[in-house]
């Protein structure tokens, strides 16, 4: 017989009753514990309610976020000198490299906050490398010990007052090198340890000393950069039972046992940069991180959501993480906030190999093709860009820099224009060249195969074009930036069946397959005749400078042998185009503004900066007259071209009217000796006009179409093996090149 609605509704309504009775009060569901999320942004706070009775669970708690803030490291705390430092209560424990008079041997320090004041607690002998301390809360410091001339690995627990080793425990070599050391919730020692094919275990340690293998999400491949850095439990403020770690991508909780994962943060949505940082404190919830690139403190407070400003999100695609990309992004999410990039990683994270990055390139594609574009996209080295542009999926980027009153050098804004629109943008750049001597090359801009192989032929010492170090596969892939001038976009048409490129194909089979096994300095081989050129990248200012230095004053830049006599190109680092279906359009280009803005600008130290203000700013620093309070620095350069640069600033103590330089440079021979010494002074008028004609006749973008290059590479290895002939070869990637932009609807 069916019971009605009404009697189900009164026996449960009795039921709990009856509950609320028997149970005693605490004995309803636990409330869950309040742990960070990995949510960038902070979600709405529930809505207010009425009173609860008493006997009702607690509310849910607020979410947490790991919110970082910035500290300037001390001098006290220099990476360099303060070795895996670990905070406590009482100040930090570190290890340090001291020179004693047996030679140098590692030391087991401690110092006050910051590491002030430090004492040594204990010395080890020089045979021994000491390093991963993990401090305990009975007063003992555990550290692993290799002894170079054994390879024998140990665990020590160390008495932190008196230094004296407690014990000391093997660990065996099948067990791989250890790489961290961390405590597990039930208070025992982890390990972690790289194998020898360079993936990833984790052991517990009992009392007894005895190791155990232990469950954890360890890195399980090859790829270094995929390594898991175990925190530990302690202070973590987690859950009874879980333990703090973290890898490239985010900071987790887990439970050893399990390789699960718990996300409570994305470093790359806070500017946080794990592969630079490494843990030194953690207590009541709160993670300090020391970064060494930076040189700060990063301190990880989870902080309830209603209290975090907002941010929105803004999208990028990029076929890798390339490290230009990666700063970018990092420095921008570190800045704003108003903004936060996620970066769609089309590489899965892999190494890039070739099929990695040809995959990368068919699922960006297949992405755009579906509409599912991004804010921003990274041009990288193999993204379609030119046919990108011409589909109209890209925003003219012109107007918005007029508003803002942002002046590009006029080469670089040539280098990211289609159509007499910008379509990209980048925040530095470099040259892409071959350079060579002045003596051998003349004023040489731009040169065709033929008329390389010629003037080689001309001089009776020359053994080729380019340096012993020059091979097949490396020309190649030099020949994918000059690529573009053998398309028409707008007419859908191709040239490479041309006598130009047919001699470019030849010209590359004629190289070497595998460079010579005993060293060479390209320079030397350059300056002395026995070659031409040889392939470098200018990066700045000052690089040129250095460069011409080092060729006396007769630096030439010819570029490579292309076909075109292009000469020179111009390569972007982290080169951005902004969707014209960004549905972020503001946050877009508040990114691309902070690559622009003075500070950014103002950082491009070692490359060039891309507005015309930071360029001239860095023209004219170079130009400056160094004064007696700047000093000058000595640069040793050895016989296998290996250089060492003396951190120490020198006084100048020249005579009256002698001019001060701003680096010396010392050539040494395999003994030691000094056989040549160059003085570079400030950059004079003729130096700066020099390099700016070598800047404007530098047109074209060193970025290309991965598709186009993997054409050229394919067919030409039949050409290398003997199987077709120079003139085949060339029609073959015409044809194939022409269909491409058919499709692509050029």
């Amino acid at each position: 017989m069916k019971r009605s609605s009404m009697q189900k509704k009164c026996a449960a309504v009795l039921l709990s009753l009856l509950l609320a009775l028997l149970l005693p009060a605490g004995c309803g569901p636990a409330a869950p514990a309040q742990t960070p999320t990995a949510a960038p942004a902070p979600t709405e706070s529930p809505a207010a309610t009425t009173a609860a009775p008493t006997a009702a669970p607690d509310p849910t708690p607020e979410t947490l976020i790991y919110v970082p803030s910035y500290t300037p490291l001390p001098a006290a705390m220099d990476p360099l000198t303060t070795r895996f430092p670990r905070e406590t209560e009482d100040g930090v424990w570190f290890m340090r490299l001291v020179q004693t008079p047996e030679g140098s041997g590692y030391c087991l320090m401690r110092g006050g906050k910051d590491a002030a004041d430090p004492t040594t607690v204990v010395s080890f002998p020089p045979e021994a490398y000491v390093e991963r301390l993990l401090p305990t809360p009975e007063g003992t410091v555990w550290v692993n010990k290799t002894v170079f001339t054994t390879g024998e690995v140990s665990l020590l627990e160390i008495d932190g007052l008196s230094g004296e080793v407690l014990q000391e425990i093997p660990f065996p070599a099948e067990n791989g090198t250890i790489s961290g050391l961390f405590d597990l919730p039930d208070g025992s020692l982890g390990v972690s340890a790289l194998l020898p094919d360079m993936s990833q275990a984790a052991y517990r340690m009992a009392e007894d000393g005895t190791l155990s293998p232990l469950e954890a999400p360890v890195n399980e491949s090859a790829n270094y950069m995929q390594n898991v850095t175990f925190i530990g439990a302690r202070g973590s403020g987690l859950p009874e039972g879980e333990c703090l770690a973290y890898d490239k991508d985010s900071l987790f909780a887990f439970t050893p046992g399990s390789k699960e994962k718990r996300e409570l943060m994305k470093w790359a949505d806070w500017g946080v940069s794990s592969i630079n940082t490494m843990p030194i404190g953690l207590e009541d919830g709160v993670l300090r991180l020391l970064d060494a690139r930076y040189r700060e403190y990063v301190t990880l407070t989870p902080t309830p959501a209603s209290q975090v400003k907002p941010r929105q999100e803004v999208t990028m695609a990029c076929l890798y993480p390339e490290s230009a990309v990666e700063d970018a992004v990092r420095d921008f999410n570190r800045r704003s906030t108003e903004y936060y990039i996620t970066v769609r990683d089309y590489s899965g994270g892999e190494l890039l190999t070739q099929d990695v990055r040809d995959g990368a390139i068919t699922a960006m594609n297949l992405d755009i093709a579906s509409g599912k574009m991004p804010d921003l996209l990274s041009v990288q080295d193999g993204v379609p860009f030119k046919s990108y542009a011409k589909k109209g999926i890209l925003q003219d980027l012109g107007p918005w820099l007029e508003a803002e009153g942002i002046q590009l050098l006029p080469q670089l804004q040539r280098s990211g224009t289609v159509d007499g629109k910008t379509m990209m943008v980048c925040g530095s750049f470099y040259l892409i060249t071959a350079i060579g001597s002045r003596d051998f090359l003349g004023d040489l801009a731009g040169w065709t195969p033929a008329e390389a192989e010629a003037l080689a032929a001309s001089l009776p010492e020359c053994k080729g074009v380019f340096t012993s170090m020059m091979t097949r596969d490396l020309f190649l892939r030099y020949l994918s930036y000059y690529l573009e001038g053998y398309l028409d976009w707008d007419a859908g048409t191709a040239s490479f069946d041309s006598r130009e490129f047919r001699d470019v194909l030849e010209f590359a089979a004629a190289l070497p397959v595998q460079p010579p096994k005993e060293s060479t300095m390209g320079d030397g081989e350059v300056m002395s005749g026995t070659a031409l050129a040889a392939a470098y990248n200018i990066t700045s200012v000052s690089n040129w400078q250095v460069r011409d230095m080092v060729y006396m004053g007769k630096l030439v830049c010819p570029g490579f042998p292309a076909g075109d006599r292009v000469g020179t190109l111009i390569h972007m680092t982290a080169p951005m185009a902004l969707s014209a279906s960004a549905a972020n359009p503001e946050g877009a280009y508040a990114f691309l503004r902070s690559m622009l803005d003075e500070q950014a600008q103002t950082a491009y130290t070692d490359l060039f900066p891309s507005t015309k203000a930071a360029f001239e700013n860095q023209l004219a620093e170079a130009m400056r007259e160094p004064t007696p309070e700047d000093g000058y620095k000595m640069i040793y350069i050895y016989a296998n071209g290996a250089q060492f640069l003396d951190p120490t600033v020198y006084p100048w103590e020249g005579g009256e009217g002698e001019k001060q330089p701003r680096t010396v440079f010392c050539w040494l021979d395999d003994a030691g000796s000094v056989y040549r010494q160059e003085s570079m002074y400030a950059m004079s008028e003729s130096q700066r006009d020099s390099l700016l004609a070598l800047l404007d006749g530098a047109e074209r973008s060193g970025s290309y179409d991965q598709v186009i290059a993997a054409i050229v590479q394919e067919e030409a290895l039949a050409l290398f093996a003997g199987q077709r002939s120079a003139e085949e070869t060339a029609r073959r990637i015409r044809s194939r090149a022409e269909l491409y932009l058919s499709e692509q609807g050029g």
